[in-house]
């Protein structure tokens, strides 16, 4: 008897590439900060952001102009974790299909929470609501003055 495994003519199914830019992990650490570790685009990230679209469960990284990433298929409790966070640190790596090697960081930096804008604008006016007219500042009138003889 033989230890070889019988030939055959069945194709071995082969796993679907891997797009690099649909990987990531989030990592936190013990202060409660939160890295999310992505491989790197083309373009050096300029002025990043993020928001967190709790219905799509997703964070939105803004990396520069028309340049934003979806970080799709979050839990609930990291939802509710991003709830708490104003600030994101991202480390880029670059990608390298080689599993040898080590991948090499492109970028580091820190993505702060996008404000959202708390004032509510009266259709109508235009104004902000309850907000007073600005006083109108007139010089001051000198009273009568004396005729002197």
């Amino acid at each position: 008897m033989t230890d070889t495994p019988p030939e055959t003519n069945q194709k071995v199914a082969e796993s679907p590439s891997l797009n690099p830019q649909d990987v990531y992990e989030l990592i936190e650490n013990d202060k409660g900060e939160i890295m999310l570790i992505i491989y790197a685009t083309e373009q050096e990230p300029q002025n990043p952001s993020f928001d967190l679209n709790e219905k799509a469960r997703r964070i939105e990284l803004t990396r520069g102009k028309d340049d934003i990433l979806h970080i799709e298929g979050l839990q609930a409790e990291t939802i509710e974790k991003f709830k708490t966070v104003e600030k994101l640190y991202i480390c880029e790596m670059k990608y390298n299909p080689d599993n040898n090697t080590e991948n090499e960081i492109m970028y580091a930096y820190t993505a702060l929470l996008k404000k959202k804008s708390k004032t509510k604008r009266n259709p109508k006016n235009n104004q902000t609501k309850n907000r007073k007219k600005p006083k109108k500042i007139s010089p001051k009138k000198s009273g009568r003055q004396e005729k002197k003889l």
